[in-house]
């Protein structure tokens, strides 16, 4: 009973402390978000647009690389999903390199450290995109002056003649959140694997050449692909990529890597 307390215990300090940590990182994030909504949202003034149009248009990517020319790169997804990833990073190394040792002296259990920080990965990842989508919506929808996420005539006539099977603004949605959650909380994962073998800063290099390689390769099997929304069956039923399967990929390579992590942990030293 007592560990498991601890346990919790240690997840909440990880919790509050790299809030507290991290405040001013977060405000940065959420102004740059903010300005970007409001890049988006403009326009669609004019063309009857609302919220979930928004969405779509801020947090897709490009779609499968077909030519060289004409190809763009998702700069807003590029944004989005490495500056969370950033965020997390940010505070797992700055928390081993300052924290560790005092917090493994005080609870004598190792496991209880490197158990709480993938806990906290988890929850961490779902609090900053669940505030990522409340400031785009409603940045948007007050710019708008509609807080409906129904079917707009621009939704209509350009968003669903590019889907592949008939689609709704929720299920767009829920998609792009769980897409980006499930992306990010694999590759912050792999990083925290990383780092104990390399040190932080090429750790974080490596995720980033991994998770770019999403923009070129249509490969429905790495981490990063699974937050582009343009590749996944709803816009695309060639390459089978369903937000099923990337539900069950995610969380089956979150649970080996988490595994593999606590095995490495227990044997080595305290993170670099």
């Amino acid at each position: 009973m007592m560990r498991g307390y601890f346990h919790f215990k240690l997840f909440l300090r990880d919790l509050t402390y790299s809030h507290s940590y991290g405040k001013y990182k977060y405000f940065i994030f959420y102004c740059i978000v903010i300005i970007l909504t409001a890049a988006k949202t403009l326009p669609l003034k004019e063309l009857d647009g609302n919220s979930a149009d928004v969405f779509f248009l801020l947090l897709k990517d490009v779609g499968y690389f077909i030519q060289s020319s004409g190809y763009e790169i998702p700069v807003n997804w590029i944004f989005i999903q490495f500056f969370i990833l950033f965020l997390i990073s940010d505070f797992l190394v700055h928390d081993s390199e300052t924290n560790s040792s005092y917090l493994i002296l005080r609870i004598k259990r190792r496991e209880q450290y490197i158990l709480s920080k993938l806990i906290w990965i988890v929850i961490q990842n779902i609090l900053v995109y669940s505030g990522l989508f409340i400031v785009i919506y409603m940045i948007s929808a007050l710019l708008l002056g509609d807080f409906s996420l129904e079917a707009s005539s621009y939704f209509q006539n350009t968003i669903q003649s590019q889907a592949a099977i008939l689609i709704n603004p929720i299920q767009l949605i829920l998609h792009l959140f769980f897409g980006y959650v499930l992306t990010s909380i694999v590759l912050s994962g792999i990083f925290l694997l990383f780092t104990q073998f390399f040190a932080s800063t090429v750790s974080f290099c490596f995720v980033l050449i991994l998770g770019s390689l999403s923009i070129f390769i249509d490969w429905k099997w790495l981490p990063a692909i699974h937050s582009m929304i343009l590749k996944s069956n709803l816009f695309d039923l060639e390459h089978h990529l369903s937000l099923t399967f990337s539900f069950v990929y995610s969380v089956f390579v979150y649970i080996l890597l988490a595994f593999v992590i606590f095995s490495v942990y227990r044997k080595t030293d305290i993170l670099k």
